[in-house]
């Protein structure tokens, strides 16, 4: 809309749907957080319109209401296979209906709207893009989580709840209204990680934390291999980049034996393999091949089955 105005006006009044104002007031309405972020960004103010009070935009609320009757009525023998046709028409009917001379003012709309323009600000560098508000609260293992995908964020806000504006590409995260983080948006694929390794506290630091000492505790009482393939992970240069695959290995107790798991991992080592799926895979396939060979079905004789010598 600014764009095709050539720049900002001074003041936006919204109607008071919840996409522009949260919650309604007469005085000091709560505006909602996407709209303010537009507003910010043009750097415009927002007052809405008072609730019920359509004389607050009635010149407009009445333009728009002439404007769709008069299209309506044009193009009502026509037929559009796509959007963009029907946006393309608007557009040149738009001009066309700006350019008729107003029947009160004895001007054209265009012609009224050169006189305003002067005092319309300039549009900023940057067109604004349309982001999607949501919450996400950052894991022990500095990472949240956004449509199945894993963003870190600084370590010291871990257990905090953040707030997210997440764009076509980008993903920028705020805590208290101050950005703490930006990605790029991931758009294929499911539980991939993001990572900046400045968000991971320092190894030595990291290291000493009770998450991971917990974990390195575990594991060493389940078994040798087990405590191998979780003592390689966790004691890198930022042990927290696989504090949740070392989560997901222990979690296979859950459904599986320590016998079961250190062979895994046993078999895991020796391939430089640690990821959970494939140590769940080879459980099952060791499982499948030492199965004991099913034994033959015994069946009782029964009086009605006809043998195979009656059949010819």
């Amino acid at each position: 809309m600014f764009s095709y105005f050539g720049g900002v006006p001074q003041v936006l009044s919204p109607d008071n749907l919840k996409s522009a104002v949260t919650k309604a007031h007469r005085y000091d309405a709560t505006i909602n957080p996407a709209y303010t972020r537009l507003a910010t960004h043009y750097e415009v103010a927002v007052v809405p319109a008072r609730v019920r009070t359509p004389q607050d935009k009635a010149i407009v609320e009445r333009t728009i209401q002439i404007f769709q009757r008069w299209f309506f009525a044009r193009v009502r023998r026509r037929t559009f296979t796509s959007l963009f046709e029907l946006n393309k028409c608007l557009s040149e009917h738009l001009e066309i209906f700006n350019n008729k001379v107003h029947r009160i003012f004895r001007k054209t709309r265009q012609e009224m709207f050169r006189e305003e323009a002067a005092s319309l600000s300039p549009l900023p560098a940057s067109p604004y893009e349309v982001s999607v508000y949501k919450k996400a609260t950052l894991s022990r293992d500095c990472h949240l989580v956004f449509d199945k995908n894993y963003y870190s964020a600084p370590y010291k806000l871990r257990g905090k709840e953040l707030d997210l504006w997440v764009s076509s590409s980008m993903i920028e995260i705020y805590f208290e209204g101050e950005r703490v983080a930006l990605h790029g948006r991931r758009k294929k694929g499911i539980g991939l990680y993001t990572t900046n390794t400045d968000h991971y506290p320092e190894a030595h630091a990291a290291y000493a934390d009770e998450d991971i000492q917990s974990i390195l505790r575990r594991s060493k009482i389940i078994g040798r291999d087990v405590d191998r393939m979780i003592t390689a992970l966790l004691t890198g240069p930022a042990p927290y980049r696989y504090f949740r695959r070392c989560q997901g290995i222990l979690a296979l107790l859950l459904k599986y034996t320590r016998e079961d798991l250190n062979e895994a991992c046993e078999v895991g080592n020796r391939f430089n393999q640690s990821n959970v799926k494939y140590l769940e895979g080879v459980i099952r396939m060791r499982k499948g091949v030492l199965r004991k060979p099913e034994q033959a079905i015994k069946r009782k004789e029964n009086p009605n089955l006809r043998g195979v010598e009656n059949i010819h």
